[in-house]
């Protein structure tokens, strides 16, 4: 019996020793760094499969890619079992290092990047297991909208100012936002490119911006311009109103007279109009602005003249959320000091002999 756990006791002592060893890092990383840059390569030619890989959290992305094809996303979990494994393996290194800490003491700088790596791991799977990416979010200044998987949250877009190149290009988009909980203000930012509003692991981010179509200005000969939008009533006499009930940017009418809409781009719009008095509705239809006006509307004294669309910007807002974010920063506090430990050190422990055992 006694021989047996001498043997049992060596046993674990060799697994240990493997899982500590350098040999077994460099094996690790080197297998994993191989299998990433050819990744990156298939990722190259087939930006199809992997266009929304980073619009997604991994435990979400990769179960459909792998479903779509395998042999092209087989790397993705085997490189992150190796980063896994190297990660264990690091972890195996600090413990066995924090055992021997008084006579290792010189060795700080090296272990505390070892802590920063392992923080790293731990929150990037954390992240990717509770997390969530959504957007982009199109939102129209003062309005809010409630964060997706995180109750009582919402976002609130109070002011947004796209700023343009002379040509058009967008050089920034300014974003001053509110963060809300229980219908509490907790947050507000100034959200512009490269500068998220960041709390409780949320990441807000804009992505892009565009406009949607709202209405029409038009010219009335007695009465200059005039802006129309659905539910907008326009007194055309005292005991006759025009109302607006619907504009579509692009829409066609069928063989059966029905109106349809076509797309979202302005190209043919169209507007559902209502003509009532005194005695209730007088006339309604669509008035195509392409075309000349309806003859109801001309002989009840209505005349209309197209000018121009009313456009209302709306941005476009990424709402991620990563728990894991406070961990990875003190993962890369703790890299950097390490660096800087490790630097320091590196002289005094060539004098000493000081080498690692591979």
């Amino acid at each position: 019996m006694e021989l047996m756990g001498q043997q049992s006791k060596l046993l674990l002592q060799r697994i240990w020793s493997f899982g500590c060893s350098l040999k077994l890092a460099i094996a690790l990383a080197s297998a994993a760094t191989i299998l990433i840059m050819g990744g990156s390569l298939v990722m190259h030619f087939n930006p199809a499969i992997f266009a929304g890989m980073e619009q997604e959290i991994m435990s979400k992305w990769l179960p459909r890619a792998w479903s779509q094809t395998p042999r092209l996303v087989f790397w993705v979990p085997l490189s992150g079992l190796l980063v896994l494994l190297f990660g264990i393996n690091t972890l195996c290194c600090l413990i066995d290092w924090l055992f021997k800490i008084k006579t290792r003491w010189r060795k700080t700088g090296e272990y505390l990047i070892h802590t920063g790596f392992i923080l790293l791991v731990i929150a990037y799977l954390w992240g990717n297991i509770s997390g969530f990416r959504s957007g982009p979010h199109r939102i129209f200044p003062g309005d809010r909208i409630a964060i997706p998987k995180m109750p009582g949250y919402a976002l609130q877009l109070d002011e947004f100012t796209p700023r343009l190149e002379p040509s058009g290009r967008p050089l920034d988009m300014i974003n001053r936002v509110s963060l809300w909980k229980n219908e509490e203000p907790v947050a507000k930012a100034l959200v512009r490119i490269n500068h998220p509003l960041i709390f409780d692991g949320l990441v807000i981010l804009p992505a892009s911006f565009g406009q949607e179509l709202q209405g029409f200005r038009f010219h009335m000969p007695d009465r200059g311009f005039v802006d129309l939008s659905p539910g907008s009533r326009l007194s055309i006499s005292p005991d006759t109103t025009l109302e607006v009930r619907k504009l579509l940017p692009d829409a066609r009418q069928n063989s059966q007279g029905r109106v349809m809409q076509t797309g979202n781009l302005l190209n043919n719009p169209a507007m559902q109009l209502s003509l009532s008095g005194s005695g209730g509705q007088l006339w309604q239809g669509w008035y195509f602005l392409h075309n000349p006006l309806p003859g109801a509307l001309r002989e009840a004294g209505v005349f209309l003249r197209p000018v121009g669309p009313i456009n209302k910007t709306f941005s476009l807002l990424t709402i991620n959320r990563d728990p894991g974010d406070k961990l990875a920063l003190t993962g890369s506090l703790c890299i950097s000091i390490g660096v800087i430990f490790a630097f320091f050190s590196f002289y005094r422990k060539r004098v000493q002999g000081d080498r690692p055992e591979v």
